[in-house]
């Protein structure tokens, strides 16, 4: 799939998609400890951060794309693209990084994997929006 051939509003509205599920597996298994897992509010000291910015981004990036009237001084793709550059910085230094995997019996589990996957995709199609602003 070509991401330049989809309109600026199927950019838009995929971005805020992404950004929701990327909440949602904030509250998935990220890190399994011999049998017991663990999401990123148990891993991840300031998670809620990562829930704010993934709301934030997600809410501007969808009201840009279903045209809702924002302040002139906002300008959600730019912010979007921020926010989620923040997101996927994070995620990777969690799943690069994660604290004991490697130990026998600790283990990434779905969840970050999806987060990771969640929070690329939410950052390239806010970076795509960003950059081919009119």
């Amino acid at each position: 799939m070509n991401l330049g051939s989809l309109t600026r509003e199927q950019r838009l509205l995929g971005g805020a998609a992404a950004c929701a599920l990327f909440v949602i597996s904030l509250f998935l298994p990220w890190y399994d400890v011999e049998g017991t897992n663990f999401g990123a509010d148990d891993f991840v000291a300031s998670w809620w951060l990562l829930l704010i910015f993934a709301i934030v981004s997600g809410a501007a990036l969808a009201a840009e794309g279903l045209n809702v009237e924002l302040p002139s001084q906002v300008r959600p793709p730019a912010l979007a693209a921020y926010l989620t550059s923040v997101l996927f910085l994070v995620t990777l230094m969690y799943f690069l990084d994660a604290p004991g995997v490697g130990d026998i019996g600790v283990g990434r589990s779905f969840g970050l994997f999806l987060a990771l996957i969640f929070s690329l995709a939410a950052a390239i199609l806010s970076w795509l929006s960003w950059r081919k602003e009119p």
